[in-house]
C-alpha cells in the first residue's frame, strides 16, 4: 500500500471516529475528510475557525481540540 493510500485509510478512520463522538451527520463527514486530505489534521484543527461547519460542530470539535492540546502540554510537545 503506497503512503497517499495509507495516510487517506488513517484520515478515514479518524473521521468515523470523531462521527461516533460527536455525532456527525454524512455530509460534515465528507466535508472534514476533504479537508484532512487538503490540509493534513493537525492543520485541520489549527485553522478550524476557517472551516465552514455549523455551529454546533465547531463548538464540539473546539472541545476535542482543547482536549488534544491538554494532552500534547501533559506529555511536552506544545
Amino acid at each position: 500500500m503506497n503512503l497517499e493510500k495509507l495516510r487517506d485509510t488513517e484520515y478515514i478512520k479518524c473521521v468515523e471516529l470523531l462521527a461516533e463522538l460527536i455525532d456527525l451527520d454524512a455530509d460534515t463527514k465528507e466535508k472534514i475528510h476533504k479537508c484532512f486530505q487538503s490540509m493534513g489534521i493537525k492543520n485541520f484543527f489549527l485553522h478550524l475557525e476557517s472551516v465552514d461547519l455549523s455551529p454546533e460542530t465547531y463548538e464540539k470539535l473546539k472541545s476535542i481540540k482543547f482536549i488534544i492540546e491538554t494532552v500534547d502540554e501533559k506529555r511536552g510537545r506544545v
